[in-house]
């Protein structure tokens, strides 16, 4: 709002040519001021907007938590008990969502595990019982190999026939294939005794994970509160279905001390330039008429999400903005405390110590506003 700069310029010609008369109107005095009243709003207005920016757009933001319950599948509310607006504590109960499906889950996993930790001494066992398997494979094949040799020295000596010798060798060979099998089952029996995560058979590691994860959705159906602060609205009721996939109710945490007295101010980007970090600020709100609270700036942020380049693959289109672009300062009030609800709006301004007359017309345009906010106050 530069309109107070043409309201107090032209105060000022008519104290001095008609309340005061200072001065006596000619020609040449009204071509003077004529021209010297532009000049001096050009040259105001400049320093302010690159010295000293002002901004329309100073908001009070809040960061909120989306509670969700973290359950694997949707569960039935069963019972709702937060109140919203109600101040609350870390770990206070929000909601529960019904136990008995997921309880079910618990107790089959834990049989499971038991059949499963039962079973690893019967992998002790088959091991034993194919080992000894090979053993008789093993006695069977010797016995088939000298069986098949004296057979062979008897042909020689044309004592038996030649089919007592195929005989023999269909005996050896079958006794080969039979002690191959058993070692290969005792190979698999093994393998199975042995197979082993961080010391712990691994159908029994496996079971014991899946009993955890149903655990942890069981113990997931009391949703609580993640923080002190409070819940500004309250949608469910008993019997509605919930899932992790979708938020169910907004947390809005108490601030942490550092996080107090924080505001967003934004600015042209003709103007950005000359916001620094350090520099000092003044902030004013609708809701304070009358109000000036001095703040100083913490960081700013060069860039916008016209700034960002989205990650894929395909090249980028780049296009022109809409809107021009606002760029975003963090202000930290001087006085943390004051209550200032989250999404509330304002305007504000920061100065340099550059052009301080400019920095003069700057605040003077700040508590113009202010004072301008008692016309709207309460509507």
């Amino acid at each position: 709002m530069q309109w107070p700069i043409f309201i107090a310029y032209t105060a000022i010609v008519w104290l001095i040519f008609v309340k005061l008369r200072l001065l006596r109107l000619t020609f040449a005095w009204a071509m003077l001021f004529a021209a010297a009243g532009p000049l001096i709003f050009f040259f105001v207005l400049m320093a302010m907007n690159f010295y000293h920016p002002g901004t329309s757009d100073v908001q009070v933001l809040h960061r909120v938590v989306q509670i969700a319950p973290r359950i694997s599948k949707p569960g039935r509310v069963s019972v709702v008990v937060v109140e919203a607006n109600a101040p609350l504590k870390k770990g206070d109960l929000l909601f529960r969502v019904d136990p008995k499906p997921f309880q079910f889950e618990v107790s089959r996993l834990e049989a499971a595990l038991a059949a499963s930790e039962q079973s690893v001494p019967e992998l002790q066992s088959a091991l034993n019982a194919a080992k000894a398997s090979r053993a008789r494979a093993q006695a069977q094949l010797e016995l088939a190999q000298m069986t098949y040799e004296r057979q062979s020295d008897l042909l020689r000596q044309k004592v038996v026939a030649q089919a007592t010798v195929d005989n023999a060798q269909r005996d050896l060979d079958a006794a080969r294939q039979s002690e191959a099998a058993a070692a290969a089952g005792e190979e698999g029996a093994r393998l199975q005794l042995e197979s082993t995560i961080g010391g712990v058979n691994t159908s029994v590691a496996q079971v014991r994970q899946q009993l955890a994860s149903a655990q942890d959705d069981l113990a997931e159906t009391v949703v609580k509160a993640p923080c002190d602060g409070f819940v500004s609205n309250v949608n469910i009721l008993p019997g509605q279905i919930v899932s992790g996939a979708a938020a169910v109710m907004p947390f809005v945490c108490d601030q942490e001390p550092d996080e107090r007295g924080k505001v967003i101010a934004t600015f042209a980007q003709s103007a950005f330039l000359g916001v620094h970090a350090g520099d000092e600020a003044e902030v004013i709100f609708s809701m304070y008429p009358g109000q000036v609270f001095p703040a100083k700036v913490l960081y700013a942020v060069d860039i916008t999400s016209g700034g960002q380049i989205g990650v894929g693959g395909v090249i980028p289109t780049i296009t022109g903005q809409t809107a021009p672009p606002r760029f975003a300062a963090v202000l930290r009030l001087d006085d943390p405390n004051i209550r200032i609800p989250a999404g509330a709006h304002g305007s504000g301004a920061v100065y340099t110590d550059r052009v301080p007359f400019a920095a003069m017309f700057r605040k003077g345009l700040v508590r113009t506003d202010t004072i301008v906010n008692y016309l709207a106050w309460g509507t």
